[in-house]
């Protein structure tokens, strides 16, 4: 698919109830098998769909990896739907020699906050508009489209902001070489999040994130287990 033939189209789909799975180390003896039979929808980001029982839905806000799209892009899973953010090259040309796109994907303006000449973060709001996303991480990517789907009852599971590895590989020390990046990181994420907070309350929904000693403490905490049936009360 050539970069040109690449169009922002507007998310569609609906739900009431939203799943999102991070790569986090708090789900390592969470058991996935019960994500088959979720009443709601499921999205996952980036490698972690290889490793669910079930996906309704991915998406990615980093779309390509080593000067190539990132596998999951490439080597899809049957039964997912596929979602990625995407700049836009008419207003970034630029990047146009980096980025490369691929059929059967749901393209959405990656919207990049721009930081305040004070060193603020920059309005990391989710995007009102259905055919744009904002970046962050790939994770606030996902809450990003469980707000296009006008979600009311959101769970996170596996967004941590502290751990080393995945829950589904310890060994893959994806950010451990990040040294002071990764604590910036830290610092930085959970203030993106919190922006998010005036919209899910003007909305009247809940956002439960099922890590206890997450960093991103503007939702309420519990276990993976307690946020899975939260809503199921």
């Amino acid at each position: 698919m050539d970069n040109s033939e690449v169009i922002f189209k507007p998310v569609t789909q609906r739900h009431d109830r939203v799943l999102i799975v991070g790569g986090g180390e708090s789900l390592t003896d969470f058991d996935m098998d019960l994500l088959k039979d979720f009443k709601g929808a499921i999205i996952c980001v980036n490698n972690i769909v290889y490793h669910l029982p079930r996906a309704d839905y991915w998406i990615t806000v980093d779309p390509m990896h080593n000067g190539e799209p990132q596998v999951a892009l490439t080597d899809k899973v049957k039964g997912v739907y596929y979602f990625c953010a995407f700049p836009d090259l008419k207003k970034e040309p630029f990047d146009s020699p980096y980025y490369k796109a691929v059929d059967d994907v749901h393209y959405l303006e990656r919207i990049v906050p721009i930081n305040e000449e004070d060193g603020g973060q920059g309005d990391y709001s989710l995007q009102e508009d259905k055919d744009k996303i904002t970046t962050g991480d790939s994770c606030y990517g996902a809450l990003g489209l469980a707000y296009h789907f006008e979600a009311k009852e959101i769970i996170l599971l596996g967004i941590d902001v502290y751990g080393f590895g995945h829950w589904y590989n310890k060994s893959d020390a994806y950010n451990r070489g990040w040294g002071k990046k990764f604590r910036e990181y830290k610092s930085k994420v959970p203030l993106i999040y919190k922006q998010s907070v005036p919209q899910w309350n003007k909305r009247g929904a809940k956002v439960v994130n099922g890590s206890l000693n997450s960093k991103i403490t503007c939702f309420e905490r519990t276990t993976p287990e307690k946020a899975f049936t939260y809503f199921d009360k």
